[in-house]
């Protein structure tokens, strides 16, 4: 593993400043005062977008489609870049560690993440185009951006690539190709261009992927997010309180889990791994009456599989990463799965996720804008997980890293829930070294040049 001051563990210094001279990193964030530290972190959600030196490469494909997104140098903002869709639309600014290897390693150093793995950024995936050699095309140019990550830097980067999922014999060539140049899986989305995924022309994809030992990343995108009915379109505004991200993404990523599970894919392949982005969305909180709705309604399923949803959570492929925000959901997610199902996962470099909106990737607005805020949450990526308490004599210090929450539970309380040391090295990196597929420590090890890792301290 590489140690200098660019790309090594702590190597980031603390003068180091953004485009607008802001500090970005004071170096361990307050780590040094965790109680516990596991040596290396996983970060499975992350995201990038193509380089902007793709821009005029693409031009063919913005002509044809207008979802189609591209990345545009910006003109006036350094180490920034537009993302601009087919009708020249503006959709999202972006700053240079969405595409820039160097930037995202100065990111993860002062937040001592060891390993991002990377997914396209879900817009991006041409689950839209209906041209099957275009679809492919742009796959395997979005794959081909991210592979220049792990090829430069293998030991700090993994990649999950695209796949034309409307065309699944096409899909399979592409999962093929990619897991040859050293890729661990796929992203895909909650569903593809309004199909859901119980279709079974997409069962030779998850097919394949349990075949090829890749993993599958499930995010939401499009379907609740986009609606095309009137109403639902109007309910859905993004300027009514965000709703497309805040409440139509979670429901999105239950539709996903509630296809595949009704499907059989889960029942049918229980060695497919597939990680549900955002702490699995809505479903872990729906199992209950996922399951009592089958069990009233005995005639609505008559075709749905065999395992209820318990079952499929218990015996199948069925991951989460920690994306909650919010220390009581997840330990139910731990309650619910347990620690080797659930892994880190910061949605960085976007301001949703895991990381302080004040000195996030990612600006807000087109324009690039960012909105005021009374509280600066000072996380990153495994911050609720590695400052959650262990024992009963860490609840007073662990409240100082949750400043946002009140300072105190409905009934007065001071109570956080507790994590374990060997829960916390499951899900900040264990659990997301077995969902990539790794089988050993000794080939993860070999892989990505790291060192022994501990166990408990």
């Amino acid at each position: 593993m590489e140690t200098d001051s660019n790309h090594g563990p702590g190597g980031c210094s603390s003068s180091q400043r953004d485009f607008r001279g802001t500090e970005v990193c004071g170096g361990d964030r307050g780590m040094s005062e965790l109680p516990f530290k596991t040596k290396h972190k996983l970060d499975v959600h992350t995201h990038t977008t193509l380089s902007p030196d793709t821009f005029h490469k693409l031009e063919r494909f913005a002509g044809t489609y207008a979802n189609f997104v591209r990345v545009k140098a910006h003109q006036t903002k350094p180490c920034c870049a537009q993302m601009v869709n087919g009708r020249g639309e503006v959709v999202r600014v972006i700053e240079d560690n969405a595409y820039d290897a160097e930037a995202r390693l100065r990111s993860c150093d002062c937040d001592n993440v060891t390993v991002q793995v990377l997914s396209p950024t879900p817009m991006m995936i041409p689950d839209y185009v209906d041209n099957g050699a275009d679809a492919a095309e742009i796959c395997k140019i979005l794959n081909d951006d991210n592979l220049r990550f792990i090829r430069d830097f293998p030991e700090r980067f993994v990649a999950l690539g695209a796949v034309p999922m409307r065309f699944p014999d096409l899909a399979v060539k592409e999962m093929e190709r990619i897991k040859s140049l050293g890729m661990r899986g796929i992203e895909i989305n909650s569903n593809v261009n309004g199909e859901d995924l119980d279709s079974p022309e997409f069962f030779p994809v998850f097919e394949a992927a349990a075949d090829l030992n890749l993993c599958i990343f499930l995010h939401p995108w499009g379907g609740f997010m986009m609606p095309q009915e009137d109403t639902l379109k109007r309910r859905m505004h993004p300027e009514r309180n965000w709703r497309p991200w805040l409440v139509a993404m979670p429901s999105e990523t239950a539709l996903a889990f509630d296809a595949l599970l009704r499907s059989g894919v889960h029942e049918r392949l229980p060695q497919l791994r597939v990680l549900y982005a955002h702490g699995g969305g809505a479903f872990p909180a729906l199992l209950g009456r996922l399951e009592h709705g089958a069990y009233c309604r005995p005639d609505l399923f008559a075709k749905a599989a065999d395992k209820d949803a318990w079952q499929v959570v218990q015996e199948c492929g069925v991951y989460t990463d920690t994306l909650t925000h919010n220390p009581w959901a997840l330990k139910m997610l731990v309650d619910i799965l347990g620690s080797k199902r659930i892994a880190v996962g910061s949605d960085f470099p976007y301001p949703l996720g895991e990381v302080d909106p004040f000195d996030c990737g990612s600006l807000l607005d087109p324009k690039g804008n960012r909105c005021p805020y009374s509280t600066s949450k000072k996380i990153y990526p495994g911050h609720m997980v590695e400052h959650l308490p262990s024992t009963e004599a860490q609840q007073e210090e662990a409240w100082k890293h949750f400043n946002w929450l009140p300072q105190a539970n409905s009934d007065g309380s001071r109570s956080l829930p507790l994590l374990s040391y060997q829960q916390k090295e499951n899900i900040l990196f264990r659990t997301g070294r077995e969902w990539l597929g790794f089988e050993s420590r000794i080939e993860t090890n070999s892989r990505m040049g790291w060192s022994e890792v501990p166990s408990k301290p």
